[in-house]
Protein backbone atom coordinates (compact mmCIF):
# COMPACT_ATOMS: atom_id res chain seq x y z
CA UNK A 1 0.00 0.00 0.00
CA UNK A 2 1.52 3.64 -1.07
CA UNK A 3 1.28 6.83 0.78
CA UNK A 4 -1.36 7.83 -1.30
CA UNK A 5 -3.70 5.29 -0.11
CA UNK A 6 -2.45 5.44 3.66
CA UNK A 7 -3.61 9.16 3.19
CA UNK A 8 -7.40 8.65 1.78
CA UNK A 9 -7.66 5.43 4.41
CA UNK A 10 -6.90 8.48 7.08
CA UNK A 11 -9.48 10.71 5.16
CA UNK A 12 -12.10 8.20 5.17
CA UNK A 13 -11.17 7.19 9.30
CA UNK A 14 -11.86 10.66 9.76
CA UNK A 15 -15.16 10.56 8.05
CA UNK A 16 -16.39 7.76 9.69
CA UNK A 17 -15.97 10.07 12.93
CA UNK A 18 -18.99 12.27 11.33
CA UNK A 19 -21.65 9.02 11.95
CA UNK A 20 -24.13 9.57 14.95
CA UNK A 21 -24.12 6.04 15.01
CA UNK A 22 -22.94 5.32 18.81
CA UNK A 23 -21.68 1.81 17.72
CA UNK A 24 -20.64 1.91 14.85
CA UNK A 25 -18.69 4.59 12.96
CA UNK A 26 -17.50 3.59 9.33
CA UNK A 27 -16.63 6.20 6.52
CA UNK A 28 -16.10 6.19 2.74
CA UNK A 29 -14.01 8.30 0.11
CA UNK A 30 -13.76 7.99 -3.39
CA UNK A 31 -11.36 9.38 -5.28
CA UNK A 32 -10.30 10.17 -8.82
CA UNK A 33 -7.41 9.38 -10.87
CA UNK A 34 -6.10 12.05 -10.58
CA UNK A 35 -6.01 12.03 -6.76
CA UNK A 36 -8.60 13.95 -6.37
CA UNK A 37 -11.66 13.36 -3.95
CA UNK A 38 -14.93 12.81 -5.76
CA UNK A 39 -17.30 12.17 -2.70
CA UNK A 40 -17.65 11.37 0.87
CA UNK A 41 -20.13 9.13 2.80
CA UNK A 42 -20.46 7.94 6.23
CA UNK A 43 -23.00 5.66 7.57
CA UNK A 44 -26.68 7.48 8.95
CA UNK A 45 -30.34 7.92 7.82
CA UNK A 46 -31.17 9.36 4.78
CA UNK A 47 -31.08 12.92 4.43
CA UNK A 48 -34.69 14.08 6.54
CA UNK A 49 -35.14 11.28 8.58
CA UNK A 50 -34.77 12.50 12.37
CA UNK A 51 -31.65 10.55 13.19
CA UNK A 52 -32.53 10.89 17.36
CA UNK A 53 -30.47 8.76 19.63
CA UNK A 54 -33.41 6.66 20.26
CA UNK A 55 -33.81 5.44 17.05
CA UNK A 56 -29.72 4.47 16.91
CA UNK A 57 -30.27 3.02 19.72
CA UNK A 58 -32.76 0.58 18.60
CA UNK A 59 -31.02 -1.95 16.95
CA UNK A 60 -34.57 -3.04 14.59
CA UNK A 61 -35.11 0.69 13.86
CA UNK A 62 -31.48 1.09 12.98
CA UNK A 63 -31.37 -1.47 10.32
CA UNK A 64 -34.10 -0.40 8.72
CA UNK A 65 -32.90 3.41 8.09
CA UNK A 66 -29.06 3.38 7.97
CA UNK A 67 -27.57 3.97 4.68
CA UNK A 68 -23.58 2.44 4.37
CA UNK A 69 -21.21 4.32 4.18
CA UNK A 70 -20.32 3.21 0.80
CA UNK A 71 -23.74 3.93 -0.32
CA UNK A 72 -23.63 7.41 1.03
CA UNK A 73 -20.46 8.04 -1.05
CA UNK A 74 -22.31 6.55 -4.42
CA UNK A 75 -25.44 8.74 -3.40
CA UNK A 76 -23.24 12.07 -2.96
CA UNK A 77 -21.13 11.59 -6.43
CA UNK A 78 -24.66 10.84 -7.86
CA UNK A 79 -26.19 13.63 -5.50
CA UNK A 80 -23.36 16.12 -7.16
CA UNK A 81 -23.35 14.61 -11.06
CA UNK A 82 -19.97 13.56 -9.88
CA UNK A 83 -18.91 9.96 -12.10
CA UNK A 84 -17.23 7.56 -10.35
CA UNK A 85 -16.49 5.00 -13.29
CA UNK A 86 -12.75 4.37 -12.74
CA UNK A 87 -12.87 5.75 -9.42
CA UNK A 88 -11.01 4.08 -6.40
CA UNK A 89 -13.17 3.45 -2.80
CA UNK A 90 -11.41 3.61 0.45
CA UNK A 91 -13.49 2.49 3.37
CA UNK A 92 -12.61 2.48 6.91
CA UNK A 93 -14.49 0.24 9.70
CA UNK A 94 -16.14 -2.56 8.52
CA UNK A 95 -15.47 -4.95 5.37
CA UNK A 96 -17.74 -4.45 2.26
CA UNK A 97 -21.50 -6.19 3.14
CA UNK A 98 -22.64 -7.90 -0.92
CA UNK A 99 -25.30 -4.87 -1.00
CA UNK A 100 -23.00 -2.65 -1.40
CA UNK A 101 -20.51 -4.76 -3.41
CA UNK A 102 -23.39 -4.25 -6.00
CA UNK A 103 -23.71 -0.98 -5.57
CA UNK A 104 -19.67 -0.58 -6.02
CA UNK A 105 -19.31 -2.52 -9.50
CA UNK A 106 -22.57 -1.16 -10.78
CA UNK A 107 -21.36 2.66 -10.81
CA UNK A 108 -17.73 1.51 -11.87
CA UNK A 109 -15.84 1.73 -9.60
CA UNK A 110 -12.29 -0.63 -10.01
CA UNK A 111 -10.46 -0.28 -6.86
CA UNK A 112 -11.67 -0.99 -3.17
CA UNK A 113 -9.32 -0.27 0.19
CA UNK A 114 -10.34 -0.96 3.15
CA UNK A 115 -9.07 -1.01 6.91
CA UNK A 116 -11.00 -2.98 9.20
CA UNK A 117 -11.58 -1.50 12.87
CA UNK A 118 -13.86 -4.65 14.13
CA UNK A 119 -14.70 -7.82 12.80
CA UNK A 120 -18.66 -8.98 12.71
CA UNK A 121 -18.97 -12.34 12.63
CA UNK A 122 -22.57 -12.40 11.51
CA UNK A 123 -21.25 -11.02 8.12
CA UNK A 124 -18.64 -13.16 6.91
CA UNK A 125 -21.18 -14.61 4.39
CA UNK A 126 -21.76 -11.58 2.94
CA UNK A 127 -18.38 -10.31 2.83
CA UNK A 128 -16.95 -13.40 0.92
CA UNK A 129 -20.08 -13.17 -1.38
CA UNK A 130 -18.48 -9.36 -2.21
CA UNK A 131 -15.02 -10.79 -2.73
CA UNK A 132 -15.92 -12.82 -5.01
CA UNK A 133 -18.19 -10.30 -7.54
CA UNK A 134 -15.00 -8.12 -7.12
CA UNK A 135 -12.66 -11.12 -8.46
CA UNK A 136 -15.73 -11.41 -11.25
CA UNK A 137 -16.32 -8.20 -12.14
CA UNK A 138 -12.88 -7.03 -11.99
CA UNK A 139 -12.64 -4.73 -9.26
CA UNK A 140 -9.27 -4.66 -7.32
CA UNK A 141 -9.73 -5.59 -3.07
CA UNK A 142 -7.09 -4.23 -0.84
CA UNK A 143 -7.57 -5.03 3.08
CA UNK A 144 -5.00 -3.18 4.89
CA UNK A 145 -4.82 -5.04 8.45
CA UNK A 146 -5.50 -2.54 11.33
CA UNK A 147 -2.92 -0.49 12.63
Amino acid sequence: MNKWDQRYLALAKEVSTWSKDPSTQVGAVTVGSKKEVLSQGFNGFPRGINDSDERYNNRDIKYQLVVHAEMNAIYNATYSGTSLDGATLYVYGLPICSECAKGIIQVGIKKVVVEKSKELDNWNESVQLSQKMFDEAGVELIINPKN
